[in-house]
């Protein structure tokens, strides 16, 4: 059976079916639209559309030593680092029961093996779902990664939110009890609150399927069952309203890397992803033929998952790619680097002062105090922190009193930056 969906297709035939023009002219000015195809038993498609957000937004310009850069952000909250977490990798396996999918289970259980600080998730997809029986082989796979702590997820559809929710459950159902996985894996996932009676996008009326409670109504579900995780992903920036409904959205999906502060970029888009914690958001990338080991530090400051692979369209999850233990090893190295800014008197400053982390490769992380980031282990980063609305730089914790200093960290630290008034 053929899974293939065309967005463009959708999109036209939603905009005949309502007679309504205008979408034609919302969905330019708001979307941009692509396919994402993963390959083998099912054809996964995502939407790299964009959303943009109600929050209201400034904007402010980073200047780092290497460029400026502008970016959109709201500066009411500050990241939540209540409970730092350690970014994760999360690895489709959506080739065919083959030698080639028996080779990535055996890499994804090595590389747990050499690495067990690094949390994995492996998403298994027999046939575009659970498929029509039980397959010993896939029974194996799971229980072996799970035996060295791997979290295995089942692949679901949901067709965008529209697919009846008894179905999606039916499926939920039969991967727990055929492969007893940790948790499942929701494709489709629309980066829209409303889907209309006639298939409109932001349709705000009554009778359209509201989609926040249509994914939180499967994730209670699974877990009822026994399921610890949930995995939307959507493949593009969504409404805030669906932050918590899963536990973690997969936000970005494309034929490269995404970037912290451009367009596309997995903090600028609204700038409320900076207000919640990041083991919210992951993302997917294929066509990247090398791996920069300082883009995954940097990336792991936003995100609680991701992927990255030299898979190209069309054949983008069906091996993976040869920097792959380079990624789990990079994460690995890791250690988080905690900033705090406090008035001379030791209060800490409500709202969070802008503090920038520079690899030392140039890449640039951003994020208001209190602001977990991390660093390779024996790496020098710059750190640099603002002066703001009456606020005047002292000294770092560290003694200092240069707002941008030079840091090597082996070991978890924490740095307070302290301003007059």
């Amino acid at each position: 059976m053929d899974f293939t969906r065309n967005n463009h297709r959708h999109i036209l035939l939603m905009v005949l079916g309502s007679g309504i023009l205008i979408v034609i002219m919302i969905i330019a000015a708001y979307s941009s639209l692509g396919t994402l195809i993963a390959p083998s038993m099912a054809t996964v498609v995502t939407p790299s559309t964009t959303t943009s957000s109600s929050v209201t937004t400034s904007t402010r310009i980073i200047r780092t030593s290497s460029r400026t850069t502008s970016y959109t952000d709201s500066h009411s909250s500050t990241q939540n680092i209540d409970t730092p977490v350690s970014t994760g990798v999360i690895v489709p396996i959506f080739s065919s029961y083959s030698k080639s999918e028996l080779n990535q289970v055996n890499e994804v259980i090595q590389a747990k093996l050499a690495y067990p600080s690094v949390p994995i998730i492996a998403v298994i997809n027999p046939a575009g779902g659970p498929g029509a029986s039980y397959n010993l082989n896939f029974s194996s796979e799971v229980k072996n990664m799970q035996a060295v702590n791997v979290t295995v997820l089942g692949y679901v559809p949901t067709t965008w939110g529209t697919r009846l929710i008894a179905s999606v459950e039916a499926d939920i159902s039969t991967y727990y009890e055929w492969y007893q996985v940790n948790g499942i894996y929701l494709d489709q996932m629309p980066n829209w609150e409303y889907d209309g009676p006639q298939g409109q996008w932001y349709y705000p009326g009554p009778g359209g399927t509201y989609i926040p409670a249509y994914f939180s109504t499967l994730t209670s579900y699974a877990k009822s069952l026994g399921m610890t995780f949930v995995f939307g992903n959507s493949g593009a920036d969504v409404p805030q309203n669906l932050v918590g409904t899963v536990d973690t959205i997969g936000i970005f999906e494309n034929t490269f890397a995404p970037s912290f502060f451009g367009d596309p970029s997995l903090t600028g888009l609204g700038g409320w992803h900076m207000n919640q914690n990041k083991s919210n958001f992951a993302f997917f990338s294929y066509g990247v033929s090398s791996l920069n080991p300082y883009y995954v530090v940097g990336a792991s400051d936003y995100v609680g998952y991701l992927f990255l692979t030299n898979g190209t369209f069309g054949h983008s999850y069906v091996m993976l790619p040869p920097y792959f233990n380079q990624i789990v090893a990079t994460l690995a190295s890791m250690v988080p680097i905690t900033v705090h800014s406090e008035i001379l008197n030791g209060t800490q400053i409500a709202g969070g002062f802008e503090t920038i982390v520079t690899q030392p490769d140039g890449i640039s992380s951003m994020g208001f105090t209190p602001f977990t980031f991390d660093a390779v282990s024996g790496s020098v980063v710059t750190i640099s922190a603002e002066n703001l609305s009456g606020y005047i730089f002292d000294h770092w914790s560290n003694g200092s009193t240069n707002p941008v200093i030079n840091v090597t960290s082996t070991q978890a630290m924490t740095l307070i930056s302290y301003y007059k008034v």
